[in-house]
């Protein structure tokens, strides 16, 4: 069997942390260790967690700069995949999440198993690869 992944998520917006919580720990094999509502203390969880993926709101209160966030963050926990969310449109998400160097990007308005699917894929990419390019 393998290892319960560990999912952060940053989100300002409550519901959409309980909504990710809810779908990610549905089926057992992931477990949301950190959720937190702004860049900073996103930096100061992933330090403290090291989970396998962090499921990033492209906009929050406390960021202007996602791109140096994402920087931030790959120091605090190289290990930690990086997923960009945002409900702008897709083309749109797509580039920003390359621009500021995130491994992958989802819509928020996503069906819960294609968010599960997303999030493990990705976690396990990123495991594979060994550390995170920057």
């Amino acid at each position: 069997m393998e290892a319960t992944l560990r999912i952060a998520v940053c989100d300002d917006a409550r519901a959409v942390k309980m909504f990710f919580r809810h779908v990610l720990e549905d089926d057992g094999d992931m477990e949301v260790v950190s959720s937190t509502s702004t860049g900073r203390a996103a930096l100061d969880e992933l330090g403290r967690h090291r989970p396998d993926a962090l499921l990033l709101d492209f906009v929050l209160p406390d960021v202007a700069d996602s791109g140096a966030l994402v920087r931030e963050l790959r120091e605090r926990s190289p290990r930690t995949a990086i997923i960009l969310m945002s409900n702008m449109p897709a083309a749109d998400l797509e580039q920003e999440a390359e621009r500021v160097g995130a491994d992958a990007w989802m819509l928020k308005a996503q069906k819960p198993e294609e968010l599960r699917r997303t999030v493990r894929a990705v976690s396990r990419r990123a495991a594979a690869d060994g550390t995170r390019s920057g």
